[in-house]
């Protein structure tokens, strides 16, 4: 966790006057304010030299959900919000949000909203990986090495079945691909053609899945989703490109914030509002 206050900046910014001779008599206690550059900038004091600070501020960043939670119910109080960017996969609390106002002339009820907690969910590895091929045709021998190093995400087919189509596509380097037909299950035959130090070999083919079945956890929070990712391909000049198309992956990962949402409601027995507070 990392912790962000205003009075660094002000440390920078005496430390700046002082250098320049304009900071002499700034003694503690006080809020000085100094024109610069066609504006004024102030330099708050108060807290110099009390045994504490007058108030909590700053802000919390997390990166997982338990941590939320022990900031949260350490800090929190009734009257603290929470906010959640589905699409950003952040969630704030402001835990010194503004109070219930009981009637129009009390001001008694405005806070500060400046001492913040925020999560920002953790996309996990595989995740990652996945989607940043997704969409993307590449050599025929680059995607069997990634079908290969990621065997584990994928449900169906088979790990034996994958095994055996990245094998087949590592062992066929010098050949010409011809053509390709979609069969009634829906898998792909690619035609090829052999390559020979003499011309044109022997043709051969091969059958590939017409999807795969993916099991992911979007984040670290979160539970792991079903995902279909469809084959895709390209013959050109002879050469074959491959790849694949994630179906409703920006659903899955918008599904697995509102998942943890539910569970930090829940557990704090809050309710989180979507949007982005105001700043502090």
């Amino acid at each position: 966790m990392t912790t962000t206050a205003t009075r660094t900046e002000n440390d920078a910014l005496i430390e700046a006057l002082q250098e320049a001779q304009l900071a002499e008599r700034l003694e503690p206690g006080g809020i000085y304010a100094f024109k610069h550059d066609n504006h004024v900038t102030t330099i708050d004091l108060l807290d110099r030299n009390l045994e504490h600070p007058r108030r909590k501020t700053g802000t919390v960043r997390v990166e997982d959900a338990a941590s939320f939670l022990t900031y949260y119910k350490k800090h929190a109080d009734p009257y603290s919000e929470t906010y959640v960017n589905i699409d950003a996969g952040t969630i704030t609390a402001v835990l010194n949000a503004h109070c219930e106002t009981e009637n129009l002339d009390a001001d008694a009820s405005a806070r500060w909203g400046d001492h913040r907690l925020t999560l920002t969910l953790a996309e996990t590895d595989a995740w990652k990986r996945w989607t940043y091929h997704d969409r993307k045709l590449i050599r025929q021998a680059d995607f069997a090495d990634f079908i290969d190093d990621n065997r584990a995400d994928i449900r169906k087919p088979t790990a034996a079945d994958m095994l055996e189509l990245v094998q087949h596509f590592q062992t066929q380097t010098r050949v010409t691909f011809n053509s390709a037909t979609v069969l009634a299950n829906g898998n792909k035959r690619l035609v090829f053609t052999e390559e020979t130090d003499a011309g044109a070999g022997a043709k051969g083919q091969i059958e590939v899945p017409g999807q795969l079945e993916l099991g992911l956890t979007p984040f670290d929070d979160s539970e792991p989703y079903v995902v279909t990712a469809r084959f895709r391909y390209r013959i050109q000049g002879g050469a074959l490109q491959m790849g694949y198309l994630l179906d409703n992956a920006d659903n899955v990962r918008r599904d697995a914030v509102k998942t943890v949402v539910d569970k930090l409601q829940t557990e704090l027995g809050i309710t989180i509002m979507r949007g982005t507070p105001a700043a502090g």
